[in-house]
């Protein structure tokens, strides 16, 4: 799930992993939001490691600083080799807030998620869609990166290893399994039958604008955006200001049929009386794929 802050994607992501897990699917939902919101939308207290929702229902939510240590020890060599070479220091529980580091580290987890192959769905909760696009370019990017890399190890590999022995092979060695995973997951993201994006928005021109954008942009990497789900339309009512309200929703709900619909599955979600969470993910699951609006 992608779209702007604030539209529903952690509920979306939730009621979807609901619904999939009732179709005897083993799910898993995966919040790559740093602001996680699936412990309170579920009712259950979720952490670092994969915890039992219900029957076929697991979600985590990776724990940046932890996964940042874990990450850095896994390529020690290799940010030893690039952060002393401009005397820079940084602290391995630090390591998270470097940029780009965090989507790094995100991948890095997902990479461990997709190879294990416990699951049968697994729901991404994403960050915001400023957060989303280099994690999506994060493959191209590592790999890219990776390759110049390699490229230099006959002039490198033998200084490294003169400073400390085996650090120079223990570097290429890292090196080699970063593009490996990037490489791994960049196939991943463009398979159609392994991944597609579901942009969640809400039918005010902010949030479609910049959802047309998303669904440009991830689509010019060859990622699948399948469907598109419209939250918060609001229901007929005679006052004037639902009217007026709902006369401007249904301009934005009509331009998004008329660029997308023949494309994708657009599916609407009302406003919901109160805070959707706990038993209440159930009925956005049923409106989702049960109404027919969506398939899994």
């Amino acid at each position: 799930m992608a779209g702007k802050g604030g539209v529903g994607k952690s509920v979306c992501s939730a009621a979807t992993g609901l619904w999939a897990s009732q179709q005897g699917k083993k799910t898993l939902a995966f919040s790559m939001d740093p602001a996680h919101s699936l412990s309170d939308l579920l009712e259950v207290d979720i952490g670092n490691r994969p915890v039992s929702i219900g029957e076929n229902f697991d979600a985590v939510e990776p724990d940046l600083r932890a996964e940042a240590e874990k990450f850095y020890a896994s390529y020690r060599s290799l940010f030893r080799a690039l952060f002393e070479m401009f005397q820079f220091e940084v602290r391995p529980e630090d390591f998270g807030v470097v940029p780009g580091v965090g989507e790094l580290i995100f991948m890095d987890r997902l990479y461990d998620v997709y190879m294990e192959g416990k699951y049968d769905v697994v729901v991404i909760d994403s960050a915001p869609t400023a957060l989303v696009l280099p994690l999506l370019k994060l493959p191209d990017v590592t790999t890219g990166v990776v390759t110049r890399l390699l490229g230099m190890k006959s002039r490198w590999t033998g200084i490294f290893n003169m400073l400390e022995p085996g650090f120079g092979d223990s570097v290429v060695k890292e090196v080699r399994r970063l593009r490996t995973k990037a490489e791994t997951m960049r196939n991943a993201i463009i398979d159609p039958e392994a991944t597609t994006i579901s942009v969640v928005l809400i039918p005010e021109k902010a949030a479609v604008l910049e959802s047309e954008r998303l669904i440009s942009t991830v689509e010019a990497h060859g990622v699948s955006v399948n469907s598109i789900i419209v939250n918060h339309v609001m229901e007929a009512c005679d006052c004037d200001y639902c009217r007026r309200k709902a006369a401007s929703q249904k301009g934005y709900i009509d331009e998004i049929k008329a660029k997308f619909g023949d494309k994708k599955q657009i599916a609407l979600l009302p406003s919901y009386s109160e805070e959707v969470k706990g038993e209440g993910l159930g009925q956005v699951a049923r409106d989702l794929y049960e109404k027919g609006q969506l398939k899994l």
